[in-house]
């Protein structure tokens, strides 16, 4: 049986700030379809990792980009010019929604940027892509001309979802997503995210501290340590027999 070519993937990635290595030898793939998350407690290199993958910090490696226009470039050997054309591909979606959205614009101005990016002009045509994204994002279209300041939390994480959606890249990666939001707005937010993955078949990168949100949403679990990977493998495998003591131990603090 021949295994299905993977989306991305990082083959032997070493990153270092000064002495200390924050990423050791990390390699991973992400496949179609697929919702692969991160775990690991604070210090241990999600963030970096993420970065990596946005191609917002260089590493030592190799950064595969299986797509057309893409196959056999190592994304990490991009210079500064060229990374914003591979970036085109990839979406991110932060904790703080600040990130990625212009505060101060409409809701709806936020999710047409990646659409005037790509070159549409027509007022008409922005409008109803965007509405489009944020309908299926469960944005509340009568708040779409409110600015992200005066909405909510969960309201920004879907504004930013949307945003995600109108750019119709390759992966999405998120960073958090659900931190600081409360239980409910916490559960509607990860049936979008289940729904969208179902219904449009999309691809992410999931990474929390949270592994209540992992399970929720996860295909495969990656688990990050110190900067190294220290286990991997299908979801239910890894959260309900961990083999790696410090996944054993990272399992036990959340039951």
């Amino acid at each position: 049986m021949v295994e299905e070519r993977p989306l991305l993937e990082l083959v032997k990635v070493w990153k270092a700030y000064g002495d200390r290595w924050a990423l050791k030898n990390v390699s991973l793939k992400l496949y179609p379809q697929e919702v692969l998350g991160v775990v690991g407690a604070s210090g241990s290199g999600k963030s970096t990792l993420l970065r990596i993958l946005y191609l917002q910090e260089t590493a030592q490696g190799e950064y595969w980009l299986n797509i057309p226009g893409w196959e056999g470039c190592n994304l990490l050997s991009l210079s500064p010019y060229e990374r914003p054309a591979a970036r085109r591909h990839l979406a991110m979606v932060y904790q703080e929604a600040a990130q990625a959205l212009r505060m101060g614009f409409a809701a709806l101005t936020n999710v047409a940027e990646p659409l005037v990016l790509k070159g549409e002009r027509r007022f008409e045509v922005l409008q109803k892509e965007a509405q489009a994204a944020l309908e299926r994002a469960d944005f509340p279209l009568a708040r779409a001309g409110d600015p992200p300041t005066f909405l909510s939390g969960g309201e920004r994480q879907r504004v930013q979802i949307a945003k995600a959606l109108a750019q119709e890249p390759t992966a999405i990666l998120l960073d958090e997503p659900t931190t600081g939001l409360d239980l409910l707005v916490q559960a509607t937010f990860l049936d979008t995210l289940r729904r969208l993955k179902r219904q449009l078949g999309m691809s992410l990168i999931l990474v929390s501290h949270d592994l209540s949100v992992v399970r929720a949403l996860a295909d495969r679990i990656v688990v990050l340590h110190q900067g190294e990977v220290v286990e991997e493998g299908l979801a239910d495998q890894v959260l309900e027999d961990p083999r790696h003591p410090f996944t054993q131990d990272l399992v036990a603090a959340r039951l």
